[in-house]
């Protein structure tokens, strides 16, 4: 009939299955690592090194600059027992006897700070006290260190710290000192056996210059607080 159209030919399973499916790709090649090569290029100027200042980096804290401040004041308190007593107590005679001021306060000191410390406090003191002048020799230094440390000792042993014990023990430091230069003295001939009141005088005046010396430098060792190891 002349109304009926044409009918379009049919495709097979097959071939719609192949026009439904995707078109595979061809499989990517590889890439290739490429090695990253680092330039260095050489300065015309080095920089300059960086200057490190021993004053730039030490720092203190307050309790540190407290206790500094505290052993410069045991210095400048020793420093002034000297010129006393080169000036005015070396003038004042008892008996023919002369008191050892600055003895007094390097012994009163290191009975206060305790062995450790106090030990190390009247070694430097005492160098210095015998290249000032005022010692009567080399064999102070080890004398005073000796008792100072022994002293330190006794009472850190035997009783509790207490103002009776650290004047006591300094007090009997210092006399045994002055008797001690009496017997080196003696055994170089440097005295005689007769001038032995007069040094016995002069190691009681000295144990009893630590009574008015114990409130002052009780005060300085309260600076910064004060740690006491028994």
């Amino acid at each position: 009939m002349a109304n009926e159209r044409p009918s379009r030919p049919r495709r097979s399973s097959s071939a719609r299955r192949s026009a439904r499916a995707p078109a595979r790709r061809a499989p990517a090649k590889p890439k290739q690592r490429q090695k990253r090569v680092r330039r260095t290029l050489p300065y015309e100027f080095k920089p300059d090194a960086r200057r490190v200042s021993p004053f730039k980096s030490l720092r203190f804290t307050h309790l540190q600059w407290l206790q500094l401040l505290r052993w410069v004041c045991y210095a400048a308190m020793c420093m002034l027992c000297l010129v006393v007593q080169d000036s005015i107590m070396s003038r004042i005679a008892i008996f023919g006897a002369t008191t050892d001021l600055a003895v007094s306060a390097m012994l009163l000191i290191a009975v206060l700070e305790g062995s450790e410390v106090g030990s190390i406090f009247i070694l430097i003191a005492s160098t210095i006290f015998y290249f000032s002048g005022s010692a009567p020799g080399p064999y102070s230094v080890a004398m005073l260190t000796i008792l100072g440390l022994a002293a330190s000792l006794l009472r850190q042993a035997v009783w509790t710290r207490s103002r009776g014990s650290i004047v006591l023990c300094a007090g009997a430091a210092a006399f045994l000192y002055e008797i001690g230069l009496y017997v080196v003295g003696l055994f170089l001939g440097l005295t005689r056996w007769y001038r032995f009141p007069r040094f016995f005088f002069i190691g009681v005046f000295t144990a009893l210059m630590i009574f008015p010396l114990y409130p002052i430098i009780y005060r300085i060792g309260q600076i910064g607080g004060y740690q006491w190891k028994e």
